[in-house]
């Protein structure tokens, strides 16, 4: 994928949309496919994962991606904005449900993924541990990730547990649709819910690497998550699968 640098996006109109350069950034990934499926043009800027981003944060007043930055408007950071955003820009099948209750329930489970104190982050946590375990403060002093995410290693247990619950809830989730005829997490189409998770789940169990041809070191990383929680049902990645079948393209290209 090609990107611009910070100083160059800056004097570009339209919509810029940060992103993790060089790996599966599941937050990057999953905005990109928004945009993409609600076929909206963005330009991409490159932010360096766990890097300083010295000049990313001078100019949007944030380090980490994504950040969708549409004309003057103000940065995008949440999912949740850049989901408005991408349907407020966007063309064709909406991605959000016009059910009320489906609605509430799509908001509350991707802010289960990708939210703060969810999946994501919890498992960020458990991987920083590793780091933390094995090198002290001095992993915490070359990575300002653990300032971002407040690492505390006193509640890895909690967070564990945490994401032990939410995927067994998510596995009932996948089963009762299943049970109803749906291939979907909500209802009986595609919605963000299903795109969040079919990226997300890659901290899980990442894509095989001719589909997902992310770094090693990452790839070794990201197999922390598994190995630090109890064993988790395969409807979870089936349904990953079946989404990127359908919907999504691969091979992923970050």
């Amino acid at each position: 994928m090609d990107y611009l640098d910070v100083e160059t996006a800056k004097n570009h109109s339209g919509l810029r949309l940060v992103l993790t350069k060089g790996v599966p950034g599941p937050w990057s990934e999953a905005a990109k496919a928004l945009f993409h499926l609600r076929q909206v043009a963005y330009t991409a800027v490159e932010q360096k994962g766990g890097g300083r981003n010295i000049e990313l944060l001078a100019w949007t007043r944030h380090r980490n991606a994504p950040i969708a930055l549409y004309e003057d408007e103000a940065p995008r950071v949440r999912w949740l904005e850049i989901l408005d955003l991408a349907e407020r820009l966007g063309t064709g099948q909406s991605l959000v449900p016009t059910d009320r209750r489906e609605r509430m329930l799509m908001i509350g489970l991707i802010n289960e993924i990708a939210g703060e104190s969810g999946l994501a982050w919890n498992a960020r946590h458990l991987m920083l541990d590793v780091g933390y375990q094995a090198q002290g403060a001095a992993a915490v002093a070359k990575n300002p990730m653990y300032k971002d995410y407040q690492y505390n290693p006193q509640t890895i247990d909690k967070m564990k547990t945490k994401v032990e619950d939410f995927l067994a809830d998510l596995t009932a989730i996948i089963q009762s649709q299943q049970f109803s005829g749906s291939n979907y997490l909500i209802g009986n189409s595609l919605t963000a819910a299903d795109v969040y998770w079919a990226y997300f789940s890659n901290m899980l169990q990442p894509l095989p690497n001719e589909q997902n041809p992310m770094p090693n070191g990452l790839r070794q990383t990201w197999s922390i998550l598994a190995k630090s929680i109890k064993p988790f049902d395969a409807a979870l990645i089936d349904q990953r699968d079946k989404t990127f079948a359908t919907h999504l393209e691969l091979p992923l290209n970050f």
